[in-house]
């Protein structure tokens, strides 16, 4: 009885041996598909978003098909994503829509609906000035080439934050520099909207620190 269990338990080794064996050639397998799998069916990374610049009423704005703005219409802007190039490019379409250069009724609208702060105030500094066609602002001059941005207070991905933004116009440059203005956002009901009245430009020596966020062709 004992040789024949003996002769049972070498069996039942070998048998196990042969098992282990089989597990490790199958998971070598396994590791070697895995690593010589064809570029083509590695993982899809998404392709960076593009973000150009284009004329919209007040001067220039930049826009991007993930980013915003989503809704366009009647000269107005809207639908921006709740980060940092979301509010950027909210920054850089509100700002024109609520001067004077962007024509009464859609800077009435942009104040009474995607606005904070003093909306009165804003509405009647925007009357006093001279209209669009009599004012420097309509000219190229001040039509941006470029526009850098910087976060420089707050959290784009919480309920404020502050941008500063960089233009990059002909008559700034004479100065000297950029126009540099910086603008207050709050996330409310699924978008940004803009505190006014906004803060006058002022001039700044160059782009350190800020990120290009678009340029004219």
């Amino acid at each position: 009885m004992s040789t024949t269990l003996a002769a049972d338990g070498r069996r039942t080794r070998r048998r196990r041996q042969a098992l282990v064996a089989a597990s490790v050639t199958t998971a070598l397998l396994v590791i070697g598909v895995g690593l010589s799998l064809p570029d083509d069916q590695a993982a899809v990374v998404a392709p960076p978003d593009l973000v150009s610049l284009i004329q919209v009423p007040g001067g220039v704005a930049a826009v991007s098909h993930r980013h915003g703005p989503v809704l366009t219409a009647d000269g107005r802007a809207a639908g921006f994503t709740h980060d940092e190039l979301g509010a950027a490019l909210a920054v850089s379409n509100l700002a024109p829509r609520v001067s004077s250069a962007a024509g009464t009724p859609i800077y009435e609208a942009t104040l009474a609906e995607q606005s904070w702060g003093d909306p009165a105030g804003m509405l009647a500094r925007l009357r006093a000035e001279l209209p669009a066609s009599d004012s420097a602002a309509a000219g190229p001059v001040t039509t941006a080439r470029s526009l850098y941005y910087r976060t420089i207070a707050g959290d784009p991905r919480g309920d404020y934050v502050v941008v500063s933004l960089l233009a990059d116009t002909e008559q700034a440059r004479t100065a000297g520099g950029l126009a540099r203005v910086d603008l207050t956002l709050r996330w409310d009901d699924g978008d940004w909207r803009l505190r006014v009245p906004t803060p006058r430009p002022s001039l700044h020596p160059d782009t350190t620190g800020y990120v290009l966020l678009g340029a004219m062709p």
